[in-house]
């Protein structure tokens, strides 16, 4: 995962020089033509009628999340396409938690036999879910949220089997999720504009937490072994 975060916080900085780049008015001038195009398109998008129904397309979308393995950043990116930030936020929000609620009630109701072996797949986190206290798995929740490379469904049903209580993980899973669900939202919200710092710049936010998050979840992971070992030397001697 360290490998993993210092790619990532390279190609944020990579996209903050590339949004630097699209800053100069000689460069930008030759996009005139796409830019006049995605006008006409953000004005379909904005004057799409029965609004109500496409709100319940996007959580339905949401919901199909639990059952076909769909990129939840186009679904995002969806709602903030048509729909102010505001409203576009508080309907991924509302489709995030509804995702994160079927899969933790799917993974209460299996038993523990699937999900043991997707926590057999990473002994150390197996270790760290079964041994630790609500807190330390409270914070690796947040930080599995964080982390792209932990599917959000694999992760519900996990802590569905162990019972975790339900108001702290749909807290912890919303909170830890947040700076995506806002940051995909500004994306669709700017998609109309994709040369501006204003749609390049939550990417390269998006980039800095999660290669961040990956070192800190991480560097948890290697306390918690250490700290694992300690405990076991003392024990044997």
């Amino acid at each position: 995962m360290n490998f993993l975060g210092c790619v990532l916080l390279i190609l944020a900085l990579a996209l903050f020089c590339v949004a630097l780049l699209f800053q100069d008015p000689t460069f930008v001038e030759h996009y005139d033509e796409i830019m006049r195009w995605l006008s006409e398109f953000e004005y379909s998008v904005a004057t799409l009628p029965y609004r109500g129904l496409v709100i319940v397309a996007i959580l339905l979308i949401y919901l199909s999340k639990s059952f076909v393995p769909l990129p939840i950043s186009a679904v995002c990116v969806i709602a903030g396409m048509a729909f102010p930030l505001p409203y576009a936020v508080l309907i991924n929000i509302v489709g995030f938690a509804l995702l994160c609620m079927i899969k933790y009630f799917w993974g209460k109701h299996i038993g523990g036999g699937l999900v043991h072996k997707l926590l057999l797949k990473n002994a150390e986190i197996e270790r760290i879910l079964e041994k630790a206290d609500d807190k330390a798995k409270g914070g690796l929740l947040v930080g599995f949220r964080l982390v792209p490379s932990f599917p959000i469904n694999t992760i519900s049903q996990v802590y569905g089997a162990m019972q975790y209580d339900l108001k702290w993980y749909m807290l912890l899973s919303v909170a830890g999720f947040l700076p995506k669900l806002v940051s995909y939202s500004v994306i669709g919200r700017n998609v109309y504009d994709p040369f501006s710092m204003a749609f390049i710049l939550p990417f390269v936010i998006l980039f800095t937490i999660s290669g961040l998050s990956m070192f800190g979840v991480n560097k948890m992971i290697d306390i918690y072994n250490n700290n694992f070992k300690k405990d076991t030397g003392i024990k044997k001697s």
